[in-house]
């Protein structure tokens, strides 16, 4: 696989957001998770739709940073299980 410096610009800006949508999506699932926290319950006390949550887990949606502040603020607020 060609390092991210090796390749042309255009590329490498598409593999690192690639790269950070799925880091993100990983670790909102992961805190969710352990949390004991399905997604209609985080939409319901956050207002971002399940299906937004849903691509954002998978890496496929990049949420507005609004969304994402919404959901850290109520993540913050929950204990782990």
């Amino acid at each position: 696989m060609m390092e991210i410096g090796q390749m042309p610009m255009e590329e490498a800006r598409r593999v690192t957001r690639h790269r950070m949508l799925k880091e993100y999506g990983e670790s909102l699932l992961q805190r969710r998770k352990e949390r004991g926290i399905a997604k209609i319950e985080l939409f319901e006390r956050t207002g971002v739709s399940v299906s937004d949550i849903a691509k954002a887990e998978l890496g496929l949606l990049e949420l507005s940073e609004e969304k994402k502040l919404r959901i850290a603020k109520f993540l913050r607020r929950q204990r782990i299980i």
